[in-house]
């Protein structure tokens, strides 16, 4: 087994691979965490569909299984959030284990966040002030350190053993949706690093369906193209965000082409944590496709293809301010031989195409739809979501500062699709 500080001038997180996922996290929890009793929250496909849970609770012992959830709603519904939570509480686990992806890993960081600070779990209204306050509170520390808080950090330890490229296990801000405005609401506990161990076994990733696989490594690809083409870059970031994309890109088409390789599929993986380092490590920002994808998600997006649909548009949208960055960016992925051979197939040279024109050849290359339209999602909900949009943080990050509705709508139309 092999292990690595995340971020080196801490102890936790740490990323572990080399020993198959049920040995690693007993191993973890005694060794690591100290820990005795996991709540499991595994996803619905891996508990219907694999013996990955069965496995998971058999190195574990009986004894050390403190409650199991089965499946989660994508885009983490408040309602479903708080009912697990109180099974949790119930259960008298000391950790979280995660089995799966994306949504499980959010819904586990607002659940323990919540544990920490006491929360009414049968009051939806106070949960989503309580959301709120704790984003509010990343603002104000933004200007000054110090802001005072009665907010508490999460204690209860999260297990990430991931199946998805997406990469939010590395980033302490969560996301949950309120059900009934259907806004993404994010949240950061305070002081918080979010999961401490997340385990890497590329064999397991072997059940994740090739849609999920793919439309989450280009997520991954999204945060180093916000971070490389940001309003605030830094050189650090840079290279950390290169280094992710000369993983991904080729890890993605190799893996698309041989589902089995699992050679690249730890490389995508790898690629998908130094994706995150940018943004955790440097501050740099990621941007309007993360921003406007968080309030898309809801209207029927899966979270991880709103960056198939939104990246190019927003780079265009952005080229006016950061053409420079772009141009460097598109030179890097014209040097990948498996990346320039698919630029190639899809008629671009490298005198023509700009890093919208590239991202959309990558996209399509790996098969995912282009435009709101094949998501059935139509001009009358543009204005709701371009709204919506403006409330998130990410938005007001973009290269060129999404304040306007009218921002949001010119990227939001590059996206409708034809009539």
């Amino acid at each position: 087994m092999q292990t690595a500080r995340y971020d080196p001038s801490k102890d936790l997180p740490i990323v572990s691979w080399g020993l198959p996922f049920p040995e690693a996290c007993a191993k973890h929890m005694s060794d690591t965490l100290h820990t005795h009793k996991a709540y499991i929250i595994v996803s619905g496909s891996l508990s219907r569909n694999t013996d990955a849970l069965q496995r998971l609770e058999s190195a574990l012992g009986e004894d050390r299984v403190a409650g199991v959830w089965r499946g989660m709603t994508p885009h983490t519904l408040y309602s479903e959030l708080l009912t697990i939570t109180k099974d949790v509480k119930r259960s008298g686990a000391d950790c979280i284990v995660t089995l799966g992806g994306g949504s499980l890993i959010d819904g586990a960081k607002g659940m323990v966040f919540a544990l920490a600070n006491g929360i009414d779990l049968e009051d939806v209204e106070a949960f989503d002030r309580f959301l709120k306050k704790s984003l509010q509170l990343r603002i104000d520390r933004l200007i000054d350190p110090n802001a005072p808080t009665d907010l508490k950090p999460a204690v209860m330890p999260v297990i990430c053993i991931t199946t998805t490229l997406s990469a939010g296990e590395y980033n302490p801000t969560g996301g949950a949706t309120n059900d009934k405005t259907k806004h993404k609401q994010l949240f950061l506990a305070p002081a918080s690093t979010g999961p401490k161990v997340i385990i890497w076994d590329p064999e397991l990733t072997l059940t994740t369906p090739a849609k999920v696989w793919l439309s989450t490594g280009l997520r991954a690809v999204d945060h180093c193209v916000e971070t490389i083409c940001s309003s605030n870059p830094k050189p650090a970031g840079t290279v950390y965000s290169t280094k992710g994309l000369r993983l991904l890109l080729p890890a993605l088409l190799r893996t698309k082409q041989d589902p089995t390789d699992l050679d690249a599929r730890l490389n995508a993986q790898k690629g998908g944590a130094e994706s995150m380092k940018a943004f955790l490590l440097e501050g740099v920002h990621v941007g309007g496709s993360h921003g406007i994808g968080h309030q898309l998600g809801p209207y029927g997006v899966p979270h991880a293809e709103t960056t198939c649909v939104l990246l190019p548009a927003v780079q265009k949208f952005n080229a006016p301010v950061n053409g420079a960055q772009q141009a460097e960016l598109v030179a890097i992925l014209w040097d990948d031989p498996i990346v320039a051979s698919v630029l190639e197939k899809h008629k671009l040279t490298r005198e023509t195409g700009d890093l919208g024109d590239v991202l959309d050849a990558i996209i399509r290359e790996l098969g995912f739809p282009r435009t709101l339209k094949e998501y059935n999602i139509g001009r009358e909900n543009l204005e709701k979501i371009a709204e919506s949009s403006l409330g998130d943080i990410c938005a007001t990050w973009n290269a060129i500062s999404l304040v306007k509705k009218e921002q949001v709508l010119e990227i939001l139309e590059m996206c409708v699709g034809d009539e």
